[in-house]
């Protein structure tokens, strides 16, 4: 489903703005995020909030982001772990605003309005599709990772962030010779020779000298650094290991059906078309009654019961490793035989993943990236999680060893120096000879500048008449912009792009007069200030976040 999802939702959704201020807030660093052990009994005498968010415990926290990890999901913005905590304090922040402003929800028609512009709702036509809508719940119904209501609410809160976005946003100021300069890049035409030369055809000699590689190696040790991995010990309460225990009845089962009918369907023959020369048509898809599906309600209706008694054993141990920890008095964590003594009494398997790095699944296991970040926030002073729910199982993890970063010998690292060594002078020696052949290029009569460029084994193109917003065949409009400060005659540095050199001379270049009388001029000046207003807002929530965090002590100041 989640693929699903970042494919369909790629436009439509103004909360994307939020997702700027990740290149804004940088005054301050988090002490929590996601992170283990804030919830556990030494810190139960302070209250921690966030606009009103509470923070004590681990469950409060992960409810907190996991909002915000669906509210970036069906916004379409593709999020690491870093920027999703600082996603979801900029959202909080923005629906503060909407509380003191008293912004309201949406009422039925808005929202109707609000789901029917979402990019994934739309088809090929670009109008609301019912059949994608209809596909979307269906998703979530099957995937069991958030109730229907609960991502409703998501997309309400959404839509008032919408709403404060538009409430803050005012007309950016922009200067008249902005715009007009604006429209004089669009507007001026172009003729230019484009010179390609191809490094294929390019074979440097490279020093291989033991002095210059352990010099690479010195400068470029981080490259060969092992990263810091750890082992990880876990308890992994599994839905289907606790099947065996849930007790059915048959109310529960009509219970469950009645709630989630849209769930089960057959395929059935279609009427056979009245025209006996038709091809015979295809079967068709309409709801399950009860009986039909009884097996398969059966089996969600206990994989759902299923889940929970793995979700209650699992807190039940977090609970017990807490009441341990404060029975210790001290500051210091329960060490691994104390916990692995816990769970060994309850009869609990402990499991243990291969050494892995940040960016790295542990072998075998199909592990999120959630749980992963969650496995490098655990801590010396607290080396256990509280339970993370992962698809159909609840984990409680907790860190066996680490093994920290280290540097290898240039011995035994030799073989990667020499091949990155290689790489690297040979992208620096082809940039000092497209440079070569562009000052070469630089030094000749204008008219002479194609005999010379194949004179020296270069490839000449010509494109004559065009505006630097045209799609022009063949021609890559990035050397266009590289080349926009040049005059007529103009000859440009070298650009590389992958295993070629380009270099561009202007051949014609007609800058028309544009005034502030220009058709074009009121809506480039309305595209301009919108551009600025939206930075205008960024700033200001920037603000808004930075203080909340400093004054619920979740950040502190470099």
């Amino acid at each position: 489903m989640i693929s699903w999802l970042q494919t369909n939702f790629q436009k439509h959704f103004r909360v994307l703005f939020i997702v700027l201020l990740a290149v804004i807030i940088v005054a301050f660093v988090f002490t929590i995020g996601a992170a283990p052990g804030i919830g556990d009994g030494r810190n139960q005498d302070r209250s921690v909030h966030f606009f009103g968010n509470e923070f004590s415990t681990d469950s409060q926290r992960q409810e907190f982001f996991n909002a915000a990890y669906f509210s970036a999901l069906i916004t379409g913005a593709p999020l690491n772990q870093d920027q999703l905590t600082q996603y979801a304090f900029n959202r909080a922040a923005a629906l503060h605003l909407a509380d003191l402003h008293n912004i309201p929800g949406p009422n039925s028609e808005q929202l109707t309005e609000h789901i029917q512009q979402l990019g994934m709702f739309q088809g090929p036509d670009q109008t609301f599709s019912r059949e994608a809508y209809q596909r979307f719940r269906d998703e979530i119904r099957a995937s069991g990772n958030i109730s229907e209501g609960a991502l409703s609410s998501i997309i309400a809160d959404d839509y008032r962030v919408n709403k404060v976005f538009d409430g803050l946003s005012s007309p950016g100021f922009v200067l008249e010779s902005e715009v007009i300069q604006d429209l004089v890049l669009d507007q001026t035409v172009w003729s230019v020779n484009v010179a390609e030369y191809d490094f294929a055809n390019f074979s440097p000699e490279i020093d291989y000298s033991e002095e210059k590689l352990e010099a690479f190696y010195v400068q470029n040790s981080f490259r060969y650094a092992s990263p810091t991995r750890r082992t990880i010990s876990f308890v992994e309460f599994a839905a289907l290991s606790h099947i065996a225990e849930v007790e059915v009845t048959e109310e529960n089962l009509l219970d469950y059906f009645a709630r989630n009918s849209n769930k089960y369907t057959k395929t059935v023959e279609a009427p056979p078309s009245e025209d006996p020369e038709a091809e015979p048509p295809a079967p068709i898809t309409e709801p399950a009654t009860f009986l039909d599906s009884r097996d398969q309600v059966e089996f969600d209706f206990k994989l759902e019961e299923a889940k929970k008694i793995g979700q209650t054993k699992a807190e039940n141990l977090a609970l017990s490793l807490v009441e341990a920890d404060n029975a210790l008095g001290t500051t210091d964590s329960l060490s691994i035989e104390q916990i692995e003594a816990l769970i060994e009494k309850r009869g609990y398997q402990i499991k243990r993943t291969t050494p892995f790095a940040r960016n790295e699944t542990p072998i075998g296991l199909n592990w999120s990236q959630n749980l992963i970040a969650l496995s490098f926030q655990l801590t010396e002073n607290h080396i256990y999680s509280q339970p993370v729910i992962e698809g159909d199982s609840t984990f409680v993890i907790y860190l066996e060893s680490e093994n920290e970063e280290f540097v290898p010998s240039f011995k035994t690292v030799e073989p990667r120096v020499r091949e990155d060594y290689a790489e690297d002078e040979a992208r620096r020696l082809g940039s000092s000879k497209g440079q070569e052949l562009a000052d070469a290029l630089k030094a000749v009569d204008p008219d002479s500048f194609i005999a010379e460029a194949e004179a020296r084994g270069l490839t000449v193109s010509e494109y004559n008449e065009f505006k630097r917003r045209d799609t022009v065949e063949g021609l890559d409009a990035g050397l266009i912009f590289s080349a926009s400060e040049l005059e007529k005659d103009g000859v440009s540095d070298a650009t590389i792009r992958e295993d070629k050199a380009y270099i561009v001379q202007v051949t014609k270049k007609e800058i028309p007069e544009v005034t502030s009388e220009d058709e074009e001029y009121t809506t480039r000046m309305e595209a301009l200030k919108s551009n600025y207003s939206q930075y205008s807002v960024s700033q200001y929530l920037s603000k808004v976040t930075n203080d909340e965090l400093a004054r619920s002590g979740l950040a502190t100041a470099n």
